[in-house]
C-alpha cells in the first residue's frame, strides 16, 4: 500500500513541483520578471494506481517580509479523501516564502498529518551567513542561493526549457543539501482534467541521497507556454505508480520589475 509520505513527497516537490501584496517594506525592492504572482492556483488529483487518493493544491497567497526581504508566501496542502482516508488519512501542508528578486528561500515549514505520525518542521535561511536554522535551534550550512523544494519548483518555471538540455539547482531538504539536475527529456502534448496543454517532459533527479532516493524515477510534464505550468505528475514505485493531474488552474497577477507601468 502506497503511503502518504510518498504522496506528499511528491506533491510538496513538485505540485509538486505553484493581486493583493503586502507593503514595499524590506531591503530587497527588485523584483524578477516571473511568469506567475500572487493569486495564482493549482489544484491537482492524486491517483494511486486506479485508485484517487485525494487532492493537492499550490497557491501563492501573497507577498510578505520574511527576514527583511520581500517575499512570495506560497502554500501547499494535500489531503487524502474520505475513501482512501479510511486506510491512509493525510492532511500535510507545507509554507515556503521565496525572494521576489531571486525566488531564494527565506522560510520553509511543512506539518505533516499522515496517519499515525505527526511531525512539524520549520527552517530559517539566512541566505548571507548561508547558515539554515531549525526550530531546534540546530544550524547547518547551505549553499549560495539555496532553495527549498517550494522555491525549486518556481525557479524552474522561469528557466528556458529545451530539450535535450539539463540544469542544475541547490536544493535543501532535511537539514542537508543537495544537488538538483532538472532534464528536459522532450516534448508532447498531454490532456488532463483542465485542458489539453503542450508539454515539455522533464526528469528531476537529485544526485547522491535525496528525498527520491528509494522513491523510484519521477517524470513530470510542465506547459511549453509562458507561464510553464506544472500539468503532470508521474513517479513509479515498488508497489505501484502515483499520478497527480492538474484539474483547475486560476492565473495570478505577475509583480512589475521597478521602472515599469
Amino acid at each position: 500500500m502506497v503511503t502518504g509520505d510518498r504522496i506528499g513527497k511528491l506533491a510538496i516537490f513538485a505540485v509538486l513541483l505553484v493581486s493583493a501584496c503586502a507593503g514595499r517594506a524590506g531591503a530587497d525592492p527588485a523584483v524578477a520578471a516571473v511568469p506567475f504572482g500572487p493569486g495564482e492556483e493549482l489544484v491537482f488529483s492524486i491517483d494511486y494506481g486506479p485508485v484517487n487518493a485525494g487532492e493537492a493544491s499550490l497557491k501563492i497567497i501573497d507577498v510578505v517580509e520574511s527576514s527583511g526581504t520581500r517575499c512570495y508566501r506560497v502554500e501547499n496542502t494535500i489531503r487524502s479523501n474520505r475513501v482512501f482516508s479510511a486506510l491512509y488519512r493525510v492532511r500535510d501542508k507545507a509554507v515556503s516564502h521565496f525572494s521576489v528578486s531571486d525566488l531564494t528561500t527565506r522560510y520553509f515549514s511543512k506539518r505533516l498529518r499522515e496517519g499515525e505520525f505527526r511531525r512539524n518542521v520549520e527552517v530559517r535561511f539566512d541566505q548571507a551567513a548561508h547558515v539554515a536554522t531549525y526550530t531546534d535551534g540546530r544550524r547547518y550550512p547551505i549553499s549560495p542561493d539555496v532553495h527549498d523544494v517550494l522555491s525549486a519548483t518556481f525557479k524552474m518555471r522561469t528557466i528556458e526549457l529545451l530539450p535535450g538540455t539539463s540544469t542544475h539547482l541547490s536544493v535543501h531538504s532535511s537539514r542537508k543539501d543537495y544537488d538538483l539536475e532538472v532534464i528536459v527529456q522532450g516534448r508532447e502534448t498531454i490532456t488532463v482534467p483542465a485542458g489539453t496543454f503542450d508539454c515539455y517532459v522533464v526528469e528531476p533527479i537529485f544526485m547522491g541521497e535525496g528525498l527520491f532516493q528509494y522513491e523510484g524515477k519521477l517524470t513530470f510534464w510542465v506547459s511549453a507556454d509562458e507561464r510553464r505550468v506544472p500539468v503532470q505528475i508521474k513517479t513509479k514505485v515498488k508497489v505501484g505508480a502515483i499520478n497527480a493531474v492538474l484539474k483547475s488552474y486560476t492565473p495570478g497577477v505577475p509583480l512589475q520589475p521597478e521602472g515599469t507601468e
